[in-house]
Protein backbone atom coordinates (compact mmCIF):
# COMPACT_ATOMS: atom_id res chain seq x y z
CA UNK A 1 0.00 0.00 0.00
CA UNK A 2 2.86 2.50 1.02
CA UNK A 3 4.62 1.72 -2.86
CA UNK A 4 0.69 2.44 -4.27
CA UNK A 5 -0.47 5.14 -2.63
CA UNK A 6 2.27 6.94 -0.33
CA UNK A 7 3.86 6.82 2.92
CA UNK A 8 1.77 9.73 4.57
CA UNK A 9 -1.32 8.54 3.17
CA UNK A 10 -1.18 5.65 4.51
CA UNK A 11 -0.33 6.50 7.71
CA UNK A 12 -3.15 9.22 7.81
CA UNK A 13 -5.72 6.42 6.90
CA UNK A 14 -4.36 4.36 9.61
CA UNK A 15 -4.23 6.49 12.41
CA UNK A 16 -8.05 7.63 11.33
CA UNK A 17 -8.73 4.03 11.39
CA UNK A 18 -7.23 3.38 14.38
CA UNK A 19 -8.55 6.02 16.18
CA UNK A 20 -12.01 5.96 15.42
CA UNK A 21 -11.87 2.13 16.24
CA UNK A 22 -11.09 3.32 19.97
CA UNK A 23 -13.97 5.81 19.78
CA UNK A 24 -16.56 3.81 18.48
CA UNK A 25 -15.35 0.68 20.91
CA UNK A 26 -17.01 3.46 23.83
CA UNK A 27 -20.66 2.81 21.75
CA UNK A 28 -20.19 -1.05 21.85
CA UNK A 29 -22.99 -2.94 24.11
CA UNK A 30 -22.04 -6.54 23.19
CA UNK A 31 -18.80 -8.52 22.94
CA UNK A 32 -19.11 -8.77 19.47
CA UNK A 33 -19.17 -4.95 18.57
CA UNK A 34 -15.69 -4.73 20.81
CA UNK A 35 -14.01 -7.12 18.39
CA UNK A 36 -14.98 -5.50 15.47
CA UNK A 37 -14.07 -2.04 16.86
CA UNK A 38 -11.34 -2.06 19.15
CA UNK A 39 -10.21 -5.45 18.05
CA UNK A 40 -10.31 -5.31 13.81
CA UNK A 41 -10.36 -1.58 13.37
CA UNK A 42 -7.87 -0.38 15.91
CA UNK A 43 -5.53 -3.77 14.73
CA UNK A 44 -5.87 -2.84 11.18
CA UNK A 45 -5.49 0.97 11.50
CA UNK A 46 -2.40 0.33 14.16
CA UNK A 47 -0.64 -1.77 11.83
CA UNK A 48 -1.08 0.21 8.93
CA UNK A 49 0.29 3.51 10.92
CA UNK A 50 3.09 2.16 12.88
CA UNK A 51 4.75 -0.47 10.64
CA UNK A 52 5.04 1.69 7.55
CA UNK A 53 6.51 4.36 10.22
CA UNK A 54 9.12 2.15 11.76
CA UNK A 55 11.56 1.67 9.06
CA UNK A 56 11.51 5.60 8.37
CA UNK A 57 15.03 6.30 10.78
CA UNK A 58 17.07 3.52 9.44
CA UNK A 59 16.59 5.06 6.46
CA UNK A 60 18.25 8.32 7.53
CA UNK A 61 21.37 6.87 8.94
CA UNK A 62 24.25 4.91 7.59
CA UNK A 63 25.69 4.85 11.33
CA UNK A 64 24.43 4.86 14.97
CA UNK A 65 21.12 2.95 12.80
CA UNK A 66 20.55 0.54 16.30
CA UNK A 67 20.17 4.27 18.49
CA UNK A 68 18.28 6.07 16.11
CA UNK A 69 15.93 3.15 15.74
CA UNK A 70 15.49 2.92 19.77
CA UNK A 71 15.42 6.33 20.12
CA UNK A 72 12.36 6.27 17.50
CA UNK A 73 10.26 2.47 18.96
CA UNK A 74 10.67 4.27 22.55
CA UNK A 75 8.00 6.39 22.31
CA UNK A 76 5.63 3.59 22.41
CA UNK A 77 7.46 2.25 25.70
CA UNK A 78 7.22 5.45 27.29
CA UNK A 79 3.74 5.83 26.22
CA UNK A 80 2.69 2.70 27.37
CA UNK A 81 4.30 3.24 30.97
CA UNK A 82 2.25 6.70 31.16
CA UNK A 83 -0.92 5.18 29.53
CA UNK A 84 -1.31 2.18 31.20
CA UNK A 85 -2.10 3.88 34.73
CA UNK A 86 -3.47 6.97 33.12
CA UNK A 87 -6.42 4.68 31.62
CA UNK A 88 -6.80 3.25 34.91
CA UNK A 89 -7.36 6.81 36.37
CA UNK A 90 -9.81 7.57 33.62
CA UNK A 91 -12.03 4.64 33.59
CA UNK A 92 -12.12 4.73 37.67
CA UNK A 93 -13.03 8.97 37.62
CA UNK A 94 -15.19 9.30 33.57
CA UNK A 95 -15.92 5.48 33.18
CA UNK A 96 -14.42 3.60 30.23
CA UNK A 97 -16.69 5.12 27.45
CA UNK A 98 -15.34 8.37 28.39
CA UNK A 99 -11.53 6.99 28.69
CA UNK A 100 -12.08 5.15 25.18
CA UNK A 101 -13.41 8.41 23.53
CA UNK A 102 -10.32 10.47 25.18
CA UNK A 103 -8.28 8.27 23.63
CA UNK A 104 -9.12 7.65 20.30
CA UNK A 105 -9.30 11.41 19.73
CA UNK A 106 -6.03 12.10 21.37
CA UNK A 107 -4.47 9.61 18.99
CA UNK A 108 -5.37 10.97 16.05
CA UNK A 109 -5.04 14.53 17.02
CA UNK A 110 -1.34 13.93 17.79
CA UNK A 111 -0.06 11.66 15.16
CA UNK A 112 -1.75 14.00 12.49
CA UNK A 113 -0.14 17.05 14.23
CA UNK A 114 3.18 15.02 13.20
CA UNK A 115 2.92 13.41 10.37
CA UNK A 116 4.50 15.94 8.14
CA UNK A 117 7.75 15.27 9.57
CA UNK A 118 7.54 11.50 8.23
CA UNK A 119 9.35 11.67 5.04
CA UNK A 120 11.20 8.76 2.87
CA UNK A 121 14.94 9.09 2.08
CA UNK A 122 14.57 5.66 0.01
CA UNK A 123 12.60 6.05 -3.13
CA UNK A 124 9.05 4.16 -3.01
CA UNK A 125 9.87 2.56 -6.53
CA UNK A 126 7.17 1.89 -9.15
CA UNK A 127 4.00 3.23 -7.97
CA UNK A 128 1.13 0.22 -8.75
CA UNK A 129 1.42 -3.33 -8.73
CA UNK A 130 0.58 -5.81 -6.26
CA UNK A 131 -0.40 -4.34 -2.76
CA UNK A 132 0.92 -7.96 -1.46
CA UNK A 133 4.13 -8.90 -3.46
CA UNK A 134 4.81 -12.34 -1.73
CA UNK A 135 7.92 -13.09 -4.20
CA UNK A 136 9.95 -11.27 -1.50
CA UNK A 137 9.76 -14.78 0.29
CA UNK A 138 12.48 -16.01 -2.55
CA UNK A 139 15.03 -13.43 -0.85
CA UNK A 140 16.43 -15.71 1.89
CA UNK A 141 17.59 -12.86 4.29
CA UNK A 142 13.79 -11.88 4.04
CA UNK A 143 11.98 -14.88 4.58
CA UNK A 144 14.38 -15.84 7.71
CA UNK A 145 14.12 -12.24 9.74
CA UNK A 146 9.68 -12.95 8.51
CA UNK A 147 9.22 -16.08 10.00
CA UNK A 148 11.71 -14.20 12.95
CA UNK A 149 9.28 -12.02 13.94
CA UNK A 150 6.81 -14.13 13.84
CA UNK A 151 7.79 -16.76 16.34
CA UNK A 152 9.16 -13.54 18.79
CA UNK A 153 5.75 -11.91 18.93
CA UNK A 154 3.81 -15.50 19.27
CA UNK A 155 5.87 -15.27 22.86
CA UNK A 156 6.51 -11.15 23.24
CA UNK A 157 2.68 -10.57 23.85
CA UNK A 158 1.95 -13.18 26.46
CA UNK A 159 3.25 -11.12 29.64
CA UNK A 160 1.32 -8.05 28.54
CA UNK A 161 -2.00 -9.58 28.02
CA UNK A 162 -1.41 -12.46 31.28
CA UNK A 163 0.21 -9.71 34.06
CA UNK A 164 -3.00 -8.11 35.25
CA UNK A 165 -4.72 -11.57 35.45
CA UNK A 166 -1.47 -13.30 36.96
CA UNK A 167 -1.44 -11.05 39.98
CA UNK A 168 -4.78 -10.55 40.69
CA UNK A 169 -5.09 -14.60 40.67
CA UNK A 170 -2.33 -14.39 43.68
CA UNK A 171 -4.66 -12.22 45.63
CA UNK A 172 -3.18 -8.91 44.57
CA UNK A 173 -5.09 -5.87 43.99
CA UNK A 174 -5.71 -4.79 40.11
CA UNK A 175 -4.10 -2.13 40.33
CA UNK A 176 -0.96 -3.71 40.76
CA UNK A 177 -1.22 -5.52 37.72
CA UNK A 178 -2.15 -2.34 35.72
CA UNK A 179 1.02 -0.87 37.26
CA UNK A 180 3.78 -3.97 36.34
CA UNK A 181 2.32 -3.33 32.74
CA UNK A 182 3.16 0.60 33.16
CA UNK A 183 6.95 -0.39 34.34
CA UNK A 184 7.45 -3.16 31.86
CA UNK A 185 6.70 -0.96 28.64
CA UNK A 186 8.63 2.12 31.27
CA UNK A 187 12.05 -0.37 31.50
CA UNK A 188 11.29 -1.70 27.86
CA UNK A 189 11.52 1.99 26.30
CA UNK A 190 14.97 2.51 27.97
CA UNK A 191 15.82 -1.11 26.90
CA UNK A 192 15.42 -0.11 23.07
CA UNK A 193 17.83 2.68 23.56
CA UNK A 194 20.44 1.23 25.46
CA UNK A 195 20.67 -1.98 23.11
CA UNK A 196 20.63 0.20 20.07
CA UNK A 197 23.36 1.99 21.17
CA UNK A 198 25.21 -1.38 22.45
CA UNK A 199 24.30 -2.77 18.79
CA UNK A 200 26.07 0.37 17.32
CA UNK A 201 29.10 -0.86 18.91
CA UNK A 202 28.93 -4.91 19.10
CA UNK A 203 26.75 -5.20 16.02
CA UNK A 204 23.14 -5.29 15.48
CA UNK A 205 22.55 -8.83 14.46
CA UNK A 206 24.77 -9.74 17.65
CA UNK A 207 22.66 -8.38 19.97
CA UNK A 208 19.02 -9.03 18.86
CA UNK A 209 19.99 -12.61 19.08
CA UNK A 210 21.22 -12.38 22.24
CA UNK A 211 18.49 -10.15 23.23
CA UNK A 212 15.72 -12.55 21.97
CA UNK A 213 17.24 -15.28 23.66
CA UNK A 214 17.43 -13.83 27.37
CA UNK A 215 13.95 -12.63 26.54
CA UNK A 216 12.95 -16.22 26.08
CA UNK A 217 15.19 -17.70 28.86
CA UNK A 218 13.77 -14.93 31.28
CA UNK A 219 10.57 -16.41 31.26
CA UNK A 220 11.54 -19.94 32.02
CA UNK A 221 14.54 -18.31 35.07
CA UNK A 222 11.88 -15.67 36.75
CA UNK A 223 8.08 -15.75 35.37
CA UNK A 224 8.07 -19.46 36.09
CA UNK A 225 9.18 -19.48 39.30
CA UNK A 226 7.51 -16.26 40.56
CA UNK A 227 5.51 -17.08 43.69
CA UNK A 228 4.92 -13.85 45.01
CA UNK A 229 5.23 -9.84 43.60
CA UNK A 230 8.77 -9.73 44.31
CA UNK A 231 9.67 -12.16 41.66
CA UNK A 232 7.31 -11.07 39.15
CA UNK A 233 8.80 -7.55 39.63
CA UNK A 234 12.43 -8.76 38.92
CA UNK A 235 10.99 -11.25 35.75
CA UNK A 236 8.93 -7.48 34.38
CA UNK A 237 12.28 -5.61 35.17
CA UNK A 238 14.68 -8.62 33.41
CA UNK A 239 11.78 -9.42 30.54
CA UNK A 240 11.48 -6.04 29.63
CA UNK A 241 15.30 -5.21 29.49
CA UNK A 242 15.79 -8.12 26.58
CA UNK A 243 12.74 -7.50 24.89
CA UNK A 244 13.47 -4.16 23.91
CA UNK A 245 15.81 -5.35 21.39
CA UNK A 246 13.44 -6.85 19.32
CA UNK A 247 11.32 -3.48 18.75
CA UNK A 248 14.79 -1.57 18.34
CA UNK A 249 16.91 -3.88 16.34
CA UNK A 250 14.26 -5.56 13.86
CA UNK A 251 14.14 -3.22 11.90
CA UNK A 252 17.93 -2.33 11.49
CA UNK A 253 18.62 -6.13 11.00
CA UNK A 254 15.91 -6.71 8.22
CA UNK A 255 17.74 -3.59 6.70
CA UNK A 256 20.91 -4.99 6.91
CA UNK A 257 19.91 -8.33 5.59
CA UNK A 258 17.20 -7.27 2.30
CA UNK A 259 18.81 -3.85 1.81
CA UNK A 260 16.89 -0.61 2.29
CA UNK A 261 14.84 -0.35 -1.36
CA UNK A 262 13.61 -4.24 -0.18
CA UNK A 263 12.67 -3.07 3.14
CA UNK A 264 11.00 0.06 2.09
CA UNK A 265 9.11 -2.34 -0.50
CA UNK A 266 8.08 -5.39 1.15
CA UNK A 267 7.46 -3.49 5.12
CA UNK A 268 3.85 -4.71 4.91
CA UNK A 269 4.11 -7.81 4.08
CA UNK A 270 7.26 -8.31 6.54
CA UNK A 271 5.23 -7.31 9.88
CA UNK A 272 2.24 -9.75 8.34
CA UNK A 273 3.84 -12.24 10.67
CA UNK A 274 3.91 -10.29 14.31
CA UNK A 275 -0.04 -9.24 13.19
CA UNK A 276 -0.54 -13.27 12.78
CA UNK A 277 0.88 -14.36 16.01
CA UNK A 278 -1.07 -11.80 17.44
CA UNK A 279 -4.22 -12.70 16.42
CA UNK A 280 -3.47 -16.23 18.01
CA UNK A 281 -1.80 -15.04 21.16
CA UNK A 282 -5.14 -13.22 21.43
CA UNK A 283 -6.87 -15.94 20.83
CA UNK A 284 -5.37 -18.35 23.12
CA UNK A 285 -6.21 -19.08 26.96
CA UNK A 286 -4.61 -22.10 29.45
CA UNK A 287 -3.06 -22.84 32.48
CA UNK A 288 -0.54 -20.28 33.52
CA UNK A 289 2.36 -22.80 32.86
CA UNK A 290 2.19 -23.73 29.71
CA UNK A 291 1.43 -19.78 28.92
CA UNK A 292 4.85 -19.30 30.31
CA UNK A 293 6.50 -21.89 27.98
CA UNK A 294 4.93 -21.08 25.58
CA UNK A 295 6.32 -17.84 25.80
CA UNK A 296 9.88 -18.61 26.44
CA UNK A 297 9.83 -21.29 23.86
CA UNK A 298 8.68 -18.81 20.77
CA UNK A 299 11.31 -16.41 21.00
CA UNK A 300 14.01 -18.84 21.32
CA UNK A 301 13.23 -20.40 18.59
CA UNK A 302 13.23 -16.96 16.95
CA UNK A 303 16.56 -16.51 18.02
CA UNK A 304 17.47 -19.61 16.54
CA UNK A 305 16.76 -19.12 13.22
CA UNK A 306 19.20 -16.21 13.15
CA UNK A 307 22.02 -18.08 13.98
CA UNK A 308 22.81 -19.96 10.67
CA UNK A 309 22.51 -16.37 8.76
CA UNK A 310 24.76 -14.85 11.86
CA UNK A 311 27.55 -17.51 10.91
CA UNK A 312 27.35 -16.99 7.30
CA UNK A 313 28.25 -13.43 7.48
CA UNK A 314 31.30 -14.30 9.96
CA UNK A 315 31.83 -17.79 11.80
CA UNK A 316 33.92 -15.53 14.53
CA UNK A 317 31.92 -15.25 17.82
CA UNK A 318 33.42 -11.63 19.04
CA UNK A 319 32.77 -9.83 15.61
CA UNK A 320 30.32 -7.06 14.76
CA UNK A 321 27.96 -8.09 13.02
Amino acid sequence: MVRRFGLRPVIAIGILICGCGIILASFATSLWQLYLTQGVLYGVGAGMALFTSVTVPVQWFDTKRGLAAGITVAGSGLGGACLAPLNRLMITQLGHRWALRIMGISVIVVVLSVLYCVRTRIPLGRRGGAILDVSHFKDRGFAVIYFMGMFVTFGYLVPVFLLPKFVTDMGMDPSIGATLVGLFAGVNAVSRIGLGLIADKLGPLNILILSTMFTGLSCFLFWLNAKGLTMTIIFVIIYGINAGGFNSLFPVVAADLMGLEKLTAAVGLLYSGNLFASALVTASGGAYTWAIVFAGIAPIIGAALLVPIRYGINPRIFVKV
